[in-house]
C-alpha cells in the first residue's frame, strides 16, 4: 500500500478568469466579491467542510449577506444555485461555478480587448525624468564632463542607459567621467560611454558597490600578472595574449591562489636559465598531478626534484670536454719594465 502525506501548509493557487476581474468585479459589492472568491477557492481545492456558514465565519460577515451574494452572482449568470430539499435550506445550497468565457460565446457577447499601453513620447519621458532630482543631478554632471549642454535627443539617449541597461544613476555618471576625464573622448562621447555601460551590464555590474569590488579584483589580478611577467623576464608593457590567457587559467579555471602562483613561479625560474610561461605551466601541471595545489605541495615537489637535478648537473659536468682555452696554463710573464728597456737598447744601437 502506498500513501502520501498531506502538506501542512497550503502552497496552492486559485485561478480566476480575467473576465471576472475586468467585467464583474469592479461593479460588485466588496463582500460579494469576497464570497465569490472564497466559494471558488473551496470548489477548486475540494475542501470537505465548506458551507455558507464556513464562509460567513471566515469573512466575518452574516450568513444572510453570504446568501445575498450568491443570489447576486446567480443573476449575473456566472453561478448556478441548486437545492434538493433534503440537506438544503434557505441558507444552505449547492453552488456551481459556470465558465464565464463559455457564457460570452453562447450569448455572443464581445470579449473584452486587452488595452494596449500608450507609448510615451521621448519628450514626455524627458520632462518626467528631469523632475526627479537624481536624474537632474545626473544630467548636470554629464554636462560638466562634456563641457557643454546636452541636446534633448542626447538626454533621451542617456536616459536609455537606465531604462535599457538597468544601470544605476551613479554608474551612468561614472561612465561619462571615464569617457571624458580619464580617456579624453570628445567625439561621439555618448556612444563611447554607452559601450562602457554595455560592458558593465555584461559583467553584471550595476551599482557603485559592485564596481568597486570588480575594480579591486582587476587590480589584484593585474598586479599578479605583472609579477609573473617580471619573474619570467617578459616585457610588462607588451604582455603577450597567450601569457595573459595562461595566467587567467591559473586563477579562474584552476583556482590557484595568488601566493601559490608566485611561489611556484619564483622557484621555477631558479631552476632554469631560460624561463618561459610554457615551462612554468608544465610545473604547475606536475604539482597538480600529486593531488594538491598548495605551497606545501610545491615545496615537496621542488625538494623531490632537486636531487635529480643535482645528479644531472654533476654527470653533465663530468662529461663536458675541456676546451683549449680552459686547458691553458697561465705562466708568469717577464717584468714589463725590463721588456721596455731591452726594446729601447735595441733601437739605440
Amino acid at each position: 500500500m502506498f500513501t502520501m502525506s498531506s502538506p501542512t501548509i497550503d502552497f496552492g493557487q486559485t485561478a480566476i478568469e480575467n473576465i471576472f476581474i475586468n467585467d464583474f468585479m469592479p461593479r460588485a459589492n466588496g463582500d460579494y466579491v469576497k464570497v465569490y472568491l472564497m466559494g471558488h477557492y473551496f470548489a477548486i481545492s475540494a475542501v470537505g467542510d465548506s458551507s455558507n456558514e464556513t464562509i460567513a465565519r471566515f469573512l466575518g460577515i452574516g450568513i444572510e449577506d453570504v446568501v445575498k451574494a450568491w443570489h447576486y452572482w446567480e443573476r449575473q449568470g456566472i453561478i448556478a444555485i441548486t437545492r434538493n430539499g433534503i440537506n438544503h435550506s434557505e441558507h444552505q445550497f449547492d453552488v456551481e461555478f459556470l465558465s464565464i468565457r463559455e457564457k460570452y460565446v453562447k450569448e455572443q457577447i464581445e470579449l473584452p480587448k486587452i488595452k494596449q499601453k500608450k507609448s510615451i513620447s521621448p519628450s514626455a519621458k524627458l520632462i518626467a525624468a528631469v523632475s526627479n532630482p537624481h536624474i537632474k543631478r545626473m544630467f548636470e554632471n554629464v554636462e560638466f564632463y562634456a563641457r557643454r549642454p546636452l541636446t534633448p535627443q542626447e538626454k533621451v539617449k542617456v536616459l536609455e542607459f537606465i531604462e535599457i541597461y538597468h544601470m544605476d544613476v551613479d554608474m551612468v555618471v561614472r561612465a561619462f567621467y571615464i569617457t571624458c576625464e580619464e580617456r579624453n573622448i570628445r567625439v561621439n562621447f555618448i556612444n563611447y560611454a554607452e559601450g562602457i555601460v554595455k560592458n558593465w551590464r555584461d559583467e553584471r555590474i550595476f551599482t557603485n558597490e559592485a564596481y568597486k569590488v570588480n575594480k579591486q579584483t582587476d587590480s589584484d589580478h593585474y598586479q599578479l600578472l605583472r609579477a609573473v611577467c617580471r619573474a619570467v623576464g617578459i616585457n610588462q608593457s607588451q604582455i603577450p595574449s597567450e601569457v595573459s590567457a595562461t595566467i587567467d587559467e591559473w586563477c579562474n579555471q584552476k583556482g590557484y591562489r595568488a601566493d601559490y602562483i608566485l611561489y611556484v613561479v619564483k622557484e621555477a625560474t631558479k631552476r632554469t636559465n631560460n624561463p618561459n610561461i610554457n615551462y612554468i605551466n608544465s610545473i604547475f601541471k606536475s604539482i597538480a598531478d600529486t593531488g594538491k595545489t598548495t605551497i606545501d605541495a610545491a615545496k615537496n615537489y621542488f625538494k623531490s626534484n632537486q636531487t635529480t637535478k643535482n645528479n644531472f648537473n654533476n654527470n653533465h659536468n663530468a662529461r663536458t670536454k675541456r676546451t683549449k682555452f680552459q686547458n691553458f696554463n697561465h705562466c708568469a710573464t717577464p717584468n714589463l719594465d725590463e721588456i721596455i728597456k731591452k726594446k729601447a737598447n735595441k733601437n739605440n744601437r
